[in-house]
């Protein structure tokens, strides 16, 4: 036989650490579901799910076709399950609201809750069994009392822990959406604010930061790029269409189309002027007033307005 000090030392060595882990574990926070509706809904289910199950396979030689008394004694077990659930998942968490806050609940308190209902469920079929005299429930009745206490309480423990993980899933996809629709609003500016706008040819090209830009305009089979170079506007020409390069720069919110001929960077206006229907713009460094098409007045207005 070892001696006591190395049997303390291969314990601490081996049993302390894993059993350490183990109580650790047991204060993980575990899901706890306080809505009333779906609790009403599951104890309802479960209920009449386990009386039919119990009627169709008659365990311990319960059968109600053969005696009254048993087929009672099967609503009774429904009665009582639906009542213990009832009191642990609604009526205590709104007596003790504390002890229940489902941002403080582990899986001790998880173990220790169910541990609770599976005896009072137990107790209630057994004192059930003996009043109504099942005679399948003479012998053992507590033990065979609480084998069927554990059915409904595992039906109601499942659907809970699956509503648990439905709503986790449901997190997660919209999570990813968030994140999606926020790598979709601006691709280009995730990498970088610059944006690089080639002729037809590919011979010639702009390349600049997008705030800079005052305004794109057609000019026949050309495009005019006015942009900001330090405190001067200056203009470029390009052999392009106006459609092909409001696609490439679809992807920055504050490039608008003012105009069937004009783009305009929103950040370099500076008021919207004008009567109905002749509309224009006003953009710091520029000599001339960028037109405004009717249907975008409004849209044109707000942006103007909320500056």
């Amino acid at each position: 036989m070892l001696p006591v000090e190395i049997q303390d030392l291969v314990y601490n060595r081996t049993f302390a650490p894993e059993l350490h882990c183990m109580f650790e574990n047991l204060n993980q926070p575990y899901p706890f579901n306080n809505n009333f509706k779906h609790n009403l809904r599951t104890i309802s289910f479960v209920s009449m799910g386990f009386v039919l199950i119990v009627l169709y396979f008659q365990p311990f030689g319960i059968n109600f076709l053969a005696s009254a008394r048993d087929g009672y004694f099967v609503l009774v077990m429904g009665l009582v399950s639906a009542a213990t659930f009832f009191l642990s998942t609604m009526i205590f968490p709104g007596l003790f609201p504390k002890l229940f806050n489902p941002d403080r609940w582990t899986i001790r308190k998880e173990l220790i809750w169910n541990t609770g209902m599976i005896v009072v469920l137990a107790v209630g079929f057994s004192v059930s069994a003996l009043l109504f005299r099942i005679s399948g429930l003479k012998s053992m009745t507590l033990f065979r009392s609480g084998a069927l206490a554990l059915l409904p309480l595992v039906l109601f423990n499942l659907i809970n822990y699956n509503r648990s993980l439905k709503e986790k899933l449901v997190h997660a996809i919209d999570s990813g959406r968030h994140w999606l629709a926020e790598e979709r609003k601006s691709p280009l500016q995730a990498i970088t604010d610059r944006v690089r706008i080639e002729s037809e040819s590919g011979k010639e090209f702009f390349e600049g930061e997008v705030r800079n830009i005052v305004l794109i305009q057609s000019a026949s089979n050309y495009i005019e790029i006015f942009y900001r170079d330090g405190g001067v506007v200056r203009k470029q020409l390009l052999r392009q269409t106006l459609t092909a390069v409001e696609l490439k720069l679809s992807a920055f919110p504050c490039i608008r189309k003012c105009h069937r001929r004009c783009l305009v960077n929103t950040g370099q206006v500076l008021k919207l002027t004008g009567i109905s229907p002749n509309y224009t713009l006003e953009a710091e460094g520029l000599d001339f007033r960028i037109p405004v098409s009717r249907q975008n007045v409004a849209e044109f207005r707000k942006l103007v307005s909320s500056k």
